[in-house]
């Protein structure tokens, strides 16, 4: 169902970060963790994740980068934001940040890989590289290949609908089902149930509902910094993949056709938790785009 994959971008949660932050910052429309010293490298966690999905990532790159560790309000028991729309309160906000503490490197996963696409988007002097971790520019097409912003309208009202009507207990098992599609470790999805529904649903509702219909795939042409794609290779349902190596590699070529200065890498054996699930293929790819 379109309801389910929409829900890609549900986190995994790891156990917090081994080091304490060095600073960190509380504001309306997230909380900062700031690791590390040297280059700015700006973390952007998905949909309903706390920062600590970057635990192991920070661990490999704090003694050469300044690591900041975003976790985006009302996601993992952050308080919720009234202000409305989410994802472009989220983007104008981040962007303040960056613009605040100097222009680096921008790497999000999943919605904070969408995040990141769309503040190069809008200002592409504040990132000096981007790293897009198993996300897209327009969600909804992956399923539906000639969806639009307009058509993908009712599948959009009835997530939202779906979504709000669920009791806990509902919402509990959905999520259950949909992690098991996007993680492969038993005890992971469990740590990520557990955030999840510690994350304030409303605010799940909104996000999701704006992810799915805001088409990027057009604006992308507007980025000129370098941008490196890492996409999961492992998409399954029920136990089976849906695409070969080759078929996810062609739908992400299609997906980013328009970003012109880019790198697209397919993780084969990952599911959408690409550094949970491959971990020695997500660091040596990661900081092999770092060197370069």
């Amino acid at each position: 169902m379109l309801f389910l994959w929409m829900l890609i971008a549900i986190p995994l949660i790891v156990s917090g970060q081994t080091q304490d932050p060095s600073k960190n910052q509380k504001k309306p429309a997230f909380t900062v963790e700031v690791y590390g010293s040297g280059a700015p490298v700006y973390m952007i966690p998905g949909l309903a994740s706390s920062g600590d999905v970057w635990q192991g990532t920070v661990e490999r790159l704090k003694d050469r980068y300044e690591c900041h560790v975003f976790t985006l309000a009302g996601f993992a028991g952050k308080e919720p934001i009234s202000r409305t729309p989410y994802l472009k309160t989220m983007r104008k906000e981040l962007m303040d940040y960056i613009d605040a503490h100097g222009s680096g490197i921008v790497m999000g996963h999943s919605l904070g890989g969408f995040l990141s696409l769309w503040i190069a988007i809008a200002n592409d002097s504040l990132v000096e590289k981007s790293i897009i971790v198993d996300s897209y520019p327009f969600l909804a097409a992956l399923r539906q290949p000639g969806a639009t912003e307009e058509t993908v309208q009712f599948s959009r009202e009835r997530m939202i609908q779906q979504m709000t009507q669920m009791d806990s207990v509902q919402f509990r098992r959905q999520q259950k089902n949909t992690l098991s599609t996007m993680i492969s470790d038993e005890q992971n999805i469990q740590k990520a149930l557990k955030w999840s529904m510690m994350s304030d649903r409303a605010t799940i509702v909104n996000a999701m509902g704006g992810l799915m219909q805001t088409d990027l795939r057009d604006e992308i042409s507007k980025i000129q910094t370098p941008t490196y794609i890492m996409v999961a290779g492992n998409i399954s349902m029920n136990g089976q993949r849906l695409y070969s190596t080759k078929q996810v590699q062609q739908l992400a070529q299609e997906q980013y056709k328009n970003l012109s200065e880019k790198t697209i890498s397919v993780a084969e054996d990952a599911k959408h938790f690409i550094m949970m699930d491959d971990p020695q293929w997500f660091y040596q790819t990661l900081e092999q785009y770092l060197d370069e």
